[in-house]
């Protein structure tokens, strides 16, 4: 039995912790609303707010202009939410901050980030020649995106040329080109490496190749019309063990589908080709695109398909640079455990030269390397012919023979574009999600006015292109 001394002292002592723990309270809640307090002082300082995001590459939002309308609707209010929130002061320090700490607690080496959707399913026989009209039945807004309203392949195409990638965009165009860098959807993230998911989608896929054959078709006797498709790393460096669990449409059956049903094309299969150097360095661990060693390897394919003699590897001046982290590590919110193991891009620069010329706007061109030195640049991919412009230039002065190549690409093209260089006196490297900036002509008048005694057009697109509405919308608007 306790004495009354005792029950004293032990009321004493729990009086005591309880004013300890108010006074920890009372820090504690002073402690958070100084902090509201620093974070809300810290946002009005307009200076502050950065305009654009260099890991994001894009423009952030800019704060909404004022109308009764967006007033009324509500719209307004939602651009100060969309500009606040999008701008606030060391955005991508916080950014960081956040994959950082969750990268602490109870994560695995594999996950994915993003949404991964549904693909159509793959058909075993291809279209005998061009596809016929797709009609799709009726859905709700919530469909996947390869289900539409009933529309031919070419409408559904041409439409969406122009669209904008989402509605945040400002244009004052109607034809604005696509931002420089593609959106990338799901991503699976496996220890220090990450892959895209690719989901096959039929109506567009086969709007690629009606614009393919048309190509061909309007270029007959006048060009020699090649189609590479690139298969991504998702199907091909990913481990098999992670790729047979996962929602990813079947890359090698995508490809074999749109080569069966392309006329008139010479096509460059490199699925089975790139599988069989899957333990080399051939895509980037944290970006989208593959490496120039991968591209390599789909030179030496189209010169099987050429019949002519590929001009050896060692031939061509090997750069690195190294500390590149790409796309996904972006969209990954900059994921610590890419960050611990950034991939070093090669660069392999043409022996004959190293000039090129650039329009980036109708009447302005500037000269600029066909490989540059992005020794101390983040965006170290941007060696590969100054990344993405409407068209590029090179002459090779060591030919003399007439040879002319179009390459028609999206930015996997930007690595391929070197190996070019030795095989035809004029190479054009055609930027087709922009060209309509500096040229209206289209693909037909284009080799009209630059073929020479022989023209090769090539085509050059990752699988993932052949997959967005918006971008094949801009390569169906250039063939004509």
């Amino acid at each position: 039995m306790l004495s009354k001394s005792n029950l004293s002292n032990s009321k004493k002592t729990a009086q005591k912790a309880v004013r300890r723990q108010k006074q920890l309270n009372i820090v504690f809640v002073r402690t958070v609303l100084f902090l509201f307090l620093g974070f809300f002082v810290l946002a009005l300082i307009i200076p502050l707010r950065p305009r654009y995001s260099e890991t994001e590459k894009r423009e952030l939002a800019k704060f909404p202009k004022f109308t009764a309308e967006s007033f009324f609707s509500g719209k307004y209010f939602d651009g100060i939410s969309e500009w606040y929130a999008d701008t606030f002061p060391f955005r991508e320090r916080f950014v960081s901050l956040n994959a950082a700490l969750s990268s602490v607690y109870g994560k695995s080496d594999v996950r994915i980030h993003g949404t991964v959707e549904q693909g159509d399913e793959i058909p075993d026989v291809p279209p005998a020649s061009e596809p016929e009209p797709v009609s799709e039945p009726e859905t709700d807004a919530s469909s996947t995106d390869s289900s539409q309203s009933s529309k031919t392949v070419s409408d559904e195409v041409s439409s969406v040329a122009s669209a904008p990638e989402s509605s945040s965009q400002n244009s004052t165009s109607s034809a604005a080109p696509a931002p420089t860098t593609q959106a990338l959807d799901a991503l699976l993230i496996n220890g220090d490496t990450a892959y895209e998911y690719y989901n096959f989608v039929r109506p567009v896929a086969d709007g690629y190749i009606a614009t393919v054959n048309r190509a061909a078709q309007l270029l007959n006797g006048k060009a020699t019309v090649y189609d590479i498709i690139v298969p991504t790393s998702m199907g091909i460096t990913a481990p098999e063990r992670l790729t047979a669990t996962v929602n990813t449409s079947d890359q090698k059956k995508a490809i074999d589908y749109m080569y069966a049903g392309m006329r008139g094309v010479k096509t460059v299969p490199l699925y089975d080709v790139l599988k069989g150097h899957r333990d080399e360095y051939i895509y980037f661990r944290t970006d989208h695109h593959w490496t120039a060693l991968g591209a390599y390897y789909a030179y030496l394919q189209l010169m099987t398909v050429k019949d002519a003699a590929a001009v050896p590897l060692t031939s061509f001046i090997e750069r690195p640079f190294p500390g590149y982290l790409g796309s996904f590590y972006t969209t990954s919110k900059k994921l610590p455990q890419l960050a611990a193991n950034p991939d070093t891009v090669y660069a392999y620069q043409p022996p004959s030269t190293n000039a090129a010329l650039i329009t980036d706007a109708p009447g302005k061109s500037f000269n600029a390397d066909i490989i540059s030195d992005m020794t101390r640049s983040s965006g170290k991919y941007l060696t590969f012919i100054k990344g993405d412009h409407p068209l590029t230039y090179i002459k090779n002065p060591t030919l003399t023979d007439g040879s002319v190549c179009i390459l028609i690409k999206e930015s996997f093209g930007n690595a391929f574009a070197p190996f070019l260089v030795e095989h035809y006196e004029h190479l054009y490297i055609v930027d087709y999600r922009y060209i309509a900036k500096v040229d209206n002509r289209g693909l037909v008048q284009f080799c009209n006015e630059k073929g020479g005694t022989t023209t090769d057009v090539i085509f050059m697109n990752n699988i993932s292109a052949t997959r967005n509405r918006s971008i094949m919308g801009n390569l169906s608007d250039f063939v004509k």
